[in-house]
Protein backbone atom coordinates (compact mmCIF):
# COMPACT_ATOMS: atom_id res chain seq x y z
CA UNK A 1 0.00 0.00 0.00
CA UNK A 2 1.01 3.36 -0.90
CA UNK A 3 2.46 5.38 2.23
CA UNK A 4 0.23 8.17 1.04
CA UNK A 5 -2.55 6.34 1.05
CA UNK A 6 -1.86 4.58 4.71
CA UNK A 7 -1.34 8.69 5.88
CA UNK A 8 -5.10 9.13 5.03
CA UNK A 9 -6.28 6.27 6.30
CA UNK A 10 -4.44 7.24 9.59
CA UNK A 11 -6.68 11.23 9.62
CA UNK A 12 -9.45 9.45 8.45
CA UNK A 13 -9.94 7.14 11.12
CA UNK A 14 -8.92 9.67 13.68
CA UNK A 15 -10.67 13.01 12.29
CA UNK A 16 -13.36 11.19 10.89
CA UNK A 17 -14.16 7.74 12.58
CA UNK A 18 -13.22 8.75 15.67
CA UNK A 19 -10.09 6.68 16.67
CA UNK A 20 -8.11 7.24 19.14
CA UNK A 21 -5.38 10.46 18.15
CA UNK A 22 -1.95 8.50 18.13
CA UNK A 23 1.65 9.79 16.76
CA UNK A 24 2.16 9.49 13.25
CA UNK A 25 6.09 9.85 13.46
CA UNK A 26 7.21 7.20 15.30
CA UNK A 27 5.03 4.62 13.28
CA UNK A 28 5.46 6.03 9.67
CA UNK A 29 9.20 6.65 10.10
CA UNK A 30 9.97 3.79 12.31
CA UNK A 31 8.41 1.02 9.81
CA UNK A 32 10.78 3.28 6.32
CA UNK A 33 13.65 3.10 8.77
CA UNK A 34 13.61 -0.68 9.65
CA UNK A 35 13.54 -1.13 5.37
CA UNK A 36 16.88 0.44 5.58
CA UNK A 37 15.61 4.41 4.86
CA UNK A 38 16.61 6.40 7.75
CA UNK A 39 17.47 9.81 8.44
CA UNK A 40 18.75 11.65 5.54
CA UNK A 41 17.66 9.65 2.83
CA UNK A 42 15.00 10.93 0.57
CA UNK A 43 12.11 8.60 1.07
CA UNK A 44 12.76 9.59 5.20
CA UNK A 45 12.80 13.50 4.19
CA UNK A 46 9.98 13.21 1.97
CA UNK A 47 7.85 11.22 4.61
CA UNK A 48 8.74 13.34 7.73
CA UNK A 49 7.30 16.40 5.41
CA UNK A 50 4.47 14.56 4.28
CA UNK A 51 3.51 13.54 7.74
CA UNK A 52 3.88 17.48 8.93
CA UNK A 53 1.67 18.44 5.88
CA UNK A 54 -1.09 15.44 7.50
CA UNK A 55 -0.57 16.16 11.35
CA UNK A 56 -2.01 19.76 10.77
CA UNK A 57 -4.72 18.89 8.03
CA UNK A 58 -8.58 19.68 8.06
CA UNK A 59 -10.46 17.01 6.30
CA UNK A 60 -11.19 20.31 4.89
CA UNK A 61 -7.63 20.36 3.36
CA UNK A 62 -7.54 16.82 2.83
CA UNK A 63 -10.80 16.69 1.00
CA UNK A 64 -9.23 19.84 -1.19
CA UNK A 65 -5.86 17.77 -1.80
CA UNK A 66 -3.74 20.15 -0.05
CA UNK A 67 -4.80 23.10 -2.00
CA UNK A 68 -5.98 25.68 0.16
CA UNK A 69 -7.11 28.38 -2.35
CA UNK A 70 -10.01 25.75 -3.51
CA UNK A 71 -13.05 26.50 -1.65
CA UNK A 72 -15.43 23.40 -0.76
CA UNK A 73 -18.51 23.65 1.45
CA UNK A 74 -18.58 21.50 4.80
CA UNK A 75 -21.77 19.18 3.10
CA UNK A 76 -19.07 18.29 -0.17
CA UNK A 77 -15.94 18.00 2.73
CA UNK A 78 -18.55 15.63 4.59
CA UNK A 79 -19.21 13.52 1.42
CA UNK A 80 -15.60 13.40 0.49
CA UNK A 81 -14.53 11.90 3.88
CA UNK A 82 -18.21 9.54 3.44
CA UNK A 83 -16.80 8.26 -0.05
CA UNK A 84 -13.06 8.19 0.53
CA UNK A 85 -13.77 6.39 4.16
CA UNK A 86 -16.22 3.66 1.99
CA UNK A 87 -13.41 2.96 -0.74
CA UNK A 88 -11.09 2.62 1.95
CA UNK A 89 -13.17 -0.43 4.00
CA UNK A 90 -15.19 1.41 6.10
CA UNK A 91 -14.83 2.85 9.83
CA UNK A 92 -14.34 -0.07 11.25
CA UNK A 93 -11.06 -1.39 8.96
CA UNK A 94 -9.91 1.92 9.26
CA UNK A 95 -10.07 1.91 13.08
CA UNK A 96 -8.33 -1.48 12.82
CA UNK A 97 -5.61 -0.80 10.99
CA UNK A 98 -4.90 2.67 13.12
CA UNK A 99 -5.04 0.42 16.27
CA UNK A 100 -3.06 -2.36 14.41
CA UNK A 101 0.55 -3.00 16.48
CA UNK A 102 3.61 -1.88 13.27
Amino acid sequence: MGIEYALIMHVLAERYCGAEPKPMRPRFLQYVEKQGCGPGTEIYSDLEAAIAKMEGASLKLLAQNGEAGLTISEPQVQEWASATTKELGGCDALKAAHDAEQ
